[in-house]
């Protein structure tokens, strides 16, 4: 019994009649609409994978005709194996896939156009407003009590703590110490001649 004969088309029929038929059938003989038996939905499955696919039916018509399997349907030998012979690189008449290079450089302009409007529409972020917690780096005055309070950085002559050590430790000799207000140690601070950033 062919495949044909399973899905009840004849060997000219084309790929919408096949297809039909083999959902007419699917739906009369699916194990789950009662007591059908699995094994007659399992042929039908395997001829309308043979008979479905252009490819595998003409190596199925080739079969029957008993001509020989044309090199392009991908045929197998009883092994399982393709053979060397059969085994070849299918050309597209396309040709050989390209590099979406119209892809890249539309993406790479909205890129460009993305980050010039950033420039141009945003501002620079101000500097954040002192948090009182001293750290390298930061800007002080020096109270009269002798604590060092954290202050906005605004320019050359300013005091700048270089580097906060323990209390009781000592602040390298271009430095002098100073308690921080906090109570977290020692800041060693140092006048700027420089503008600060």
């Amino acid at each position: 019994m062919s495949h044909y004969d399973t899905l009840g088309v004849s060997p000219e029929a084309p790929a919408a009649q096949i297809r039909e038929a083999y959902r007419r059938l699917a739906r009369r003989h699916h194990p789950d609409r009662g007591d059908h038996d699995a094994a007659t939905m399992a042929t039908i499955n395997d001829a309308y994978r043979v008979l479905g696919d252009p490819g595998r039916r003409a190596v199925y018509d080739a079969g029957r005709r008993g001509s020989a399997v044309p090199m392009s349907s991908g045929a197998r030998p009883a092994s399982g194996r393709p053979s060397a012979a059969s085994v070849h690189v299918r050309a597209d008449a396309t040709g050989p896939a390209r590099y979406p290079w119209k892809l890249v450089i539309a993406m790479a302009a909205i890129g460009i156009a993305v980050v010039l409007a950033g420039a141009i529409l945003f501002e620079p972020r101000e500097d954040p407003p002192p948090d009182n917690l001293l750290e390298a780096g930061s800007c002080v005055v020096i109270e009269e009590n002798g604590d060092a309070r954290e202050v906005g950085c605004t320019g050359p002559g300013q005091l700048v703590v270089r580097q906060l050590v323990p209390v009781g430790a000592r602040c390298p000799a271009y430095t002098e110490p100073h308690r921080d207000r906090q109570g977290r140690g020692t800041a060693c601070v140092e006048r700027t001649t420089v503008p600060t950033t």
